[in-house]
């Protein structure tokens, strides 16, 4: 697995997370300017409430994938090590994991990647670890394979 190509990937799923964001937000900033239309009484400002609720929801979300996307920009410059920390990829007896972005499980090619953040609890137990290192984690053992 070279880890650029999956770095690539990853930043394609961000890129796609923040377009999708943005037509949400931008679909319900549409029916509040719609609602804004009607003038219907205490129903009109309940139903106006709950779709600026929304659109707060929306928002965040999208700042959320903002951040990921500037995370990217630093995970592209974190070098190489023997040990896990921040930006390895990691084949492990419980599969491949990336540490650095909270995406979850995604596809890459014919793999399953669970992409994390650093201070997930896995992150946290592989972190300083290398190849051939065995850690129990929730009365799992997990051996590291490689390192990347």
């Amino acid at each position: 697995m070279v880890k650029k190509d999956l770095l690539d990937t990853m930043h394609k799923v961000i890129q796609n997370r923040i377009v999708a964001s943005s037509k949400i937000l931008e679909d319900i900033q549409q029916s509040i300017d719609a609602e804004s239309n009607s003038t219907a009484g205490d129903k009109h400002d309940t139903s106006r409430e709950l779709m600026q609720q929304e659109r707060n929801k929306a928002a965040q979300n999208l700042q959320n994938q903002m951040n990921l996307d500037a995370l990217f920009v630093k995970l592209k410059d974190v070098e190489i090590s023997i040990q896990v920390t921040f930006g390895s990829l990691i084949s492990s007896s419980i599969g491949w994991v990336f540490i650095g972005l909270p995406l979850g499980k995604i596809a890459f090619k014919n793999y399953d990647v669970l992409c994390v953040s650093g201070n997930s609890p896995i992150a946290r137990k592989l972190n300083g670890s290398k190849a051939g290192d065995v850690l129990s984690m929730n009365g799992q053992q997990i051996e590291v394979y490689k390192v990347k």
